[in-house]
């Protein structure tokens, strides 16, 4: 088991990552480049981590924890599953509003650094992972009546997941969207759409 002083370099290790990736994109996030940011030497890098496979597969699971550890409460606190969707989209957009930089880091390492051909790697599984929330949180709507029963609920997932990726994508390269706004007609849009009382 990792020591507290092991997972606080690899935490300023990811960060630093995070600033490099975020700021000077793929092809610049060296060993040296990020060594250099967090103020290290390159071999304590190499210590931590065996290659940049691995570093960038923690820097993708470190947001991805941290987005969800901030959305768990909403959801948590959300009446019912419709409000969870809710809090669900609106809170992942927040989070990712006032995390930039994590954010600028996962899309870059999602556009570059696939994993091996044919098999799921760790960007696939938290998609799957993701879906697989939203499905649960859809049927369960259905259940209550809440949500259009003739509507599949693994597509509409796949639609929200989707739709919160563009937007996010949107702001990435736009940076004066307004993401508050975009996510406040997101939610009012699948609303009118899934509600079980707008017939289907």
């Amino acid at each position: 088991m990792a020591s507290f002083i092991e997972e606080a370099r690899k935490k300023q290790i990811v960060e630093a990552t995070i600033v490099v990736l975020a700021h000077e994109g793929y092809a610049r996030a060296s060993l040296s480049r990020i060594a250099k940011q967090a103020g290290i030497s390159k071999s304590v890098i190499t210590y931590h981590f065996a290659g940049k496979d691995e570093m960038f597969e923690a820097v993708f699971n470190h947001v991805s924890k941290a987005a969800g550890a901030y959305m768990t409460p909403f959801l948590e606190q959300a009446r019912d599953p419709a409000s969870q969707i809710a809090a669900y989209i609106r809170h992942q957009i927040a989070y990712m509003r006032d995390h930039r930089d994590e954010l600028l880091a996962i899309g870059t390492i999602a556009m570059n650094h696939g994993g091996p051909s044919g098999e799921p790697d760790y960007i696939a599984r938290s998609a799957e992972e993701e879906r697989g929330i939203l499905t649960t949180l859809i049927a369960e709507g259905q259940a209550a009546g809440q949500v259009r029963g003739g509507l599949d609920a693994q597509f509409m997932a796949g639609v929200i997941s989707k739709a919160i990726e563009g937007g996010l994508s949107e702001w990435a390269w736009r940076p004066e969207t307004d993401l508050s706004a975009y996510a406040d007609q997101l939610v009012e849009l699948l609303e009118r759409g899934m509600r079980a009382d707008a017939g289907g």
